[in-house]
């Protein structure tokens, strides 16, 4: 009997500690003065979530020990930064930052950097003093669901040995659109730059004062199913020992997401590369000023139309 009685006071402990972490993957915080996101991450552990109201008026650094968190902004709440650092500062793993208005921040809106990974889902990011969202030095960023806009140089750059999935989610072989709005930047829309790779499917460029996609520097891109339109430069430019997979290219591996979306008329070209490098894949109904597309200087066309 008294057997019975350890075993069943056991399972009770077992089961409140089991409540008891899963009432405490919760947390709520409304900002003010004295209530910052900053403070708030300082509480919580891997796997729990921060619902957050109200206007933050910080700039948060997400550190290295910061570890598989998420903040949720619920489509209400704002993270104003000002021009001392970024807005929002990743260098943690596995962070999710979601339903914000993000504003300011200096040079970034969003930077993640030095290692960092992030998942950059549904937010509104805008007047950076530089760009929108960086993904920096190793880095790697899901980008889902966000407008862009109204930053001075490019929406979305990742650069140095860096890497993003923007505008969808989901396996390989199952993928599933989550554009972005990516508009009004004053330099490029997405920028991939320094050995760095980019998925960029499904997403609306447009009206930037550069390039829609700049790929340059020995780096790599995949842009698919994209309404690239109204750009002050070309819709895509490959510099410099780039590679572009456009639409689906010769060898099916880019995923069949509609190769005949990536539309518009640009100020430039459709699609432009120079300096070495290849493009593949489908034109499309993409096009501008100077025509659909140009190859110079040791670039290789295998583009259809």
């Amino acid at each position: 009997m008294k057997g019975i009685t350890l075993v069943l006071a056991a399972a009770f402990l077992s089961l409140s500690t089991s409540v008891g972490r899963a009432e405490s993957d919760m947390h709520t915080l409304t900002c003010g003065p004295e209530k910052t996101i900053g403070h708030a991450i300082k509480t919580l552990k891997p796997g729990d979530t921060l619902l957050v109201s109200g206007t933050c008026n910080e700039n948060l650094a997400l550190g290295q020990e910061v570890a598989r968190i998420t903040l949720d902004g619920q489509g209400r709440a704002s993270i104003n930064g000002d021009s001392s650092a970024n807005a929002v500062t990743v260098t943690g793993s596995g962070i999710t930052i979601r339903g914000f208005v993000i504003t300011g921040g200096a040079p970034q809106a969003v930077s993640v950097t030095d290692g960092g990974s992030a998942v950059i889902d549904g937010n509104t990011i805008q007047y950076a003093a530089r760009n929108g969202i960086a993904v920096f030095r190793n880095s790697s960023a899901d980008i889902i669901n966000n407008t862009i806009q109204y930053n001075p140089l490019s929406g979305i750059a990742i650069q140095s040995n860096s890497s993003a999935r923007i505008g969808w989610v989901g396996p390989p072989n199952n993928r599933v659109s989550a554009p972005n709005t990516i508009q009004n930047n004053g330099a490029q829309g997405v920028q991939v730059y320094r050995e760095s790779s980019a998925q960029i499917f499904s997403n609306t460029i447009q009206n930037n004062g550069s390039h829609g996609v700049f790929v340059d520097r020995n780096s790599q891109a995949e842009i698919a199913a994209c309404t690239i339109t109204g750009n002050g430069g070309d819709g895509i430019l490959g510099l410099r020992n780039t590679g572009l997979d456009i639409g689906t290219d010769a060898t099916g591996a880019t995923p069949q997401f509609d190769d005949n979306t990536n539309a518009g008329t640009n100020t430039g070209w459709g699609v432009r590369c120079a300096i070495d490098g290849f493009v593949d894949g489908r034109l499309g109904t993409l096009t501008g000023n100077l025509g659909g597309k140009t190859f110079a200087e040791g670039c290789v066309d295998s583009v259809m139309p």
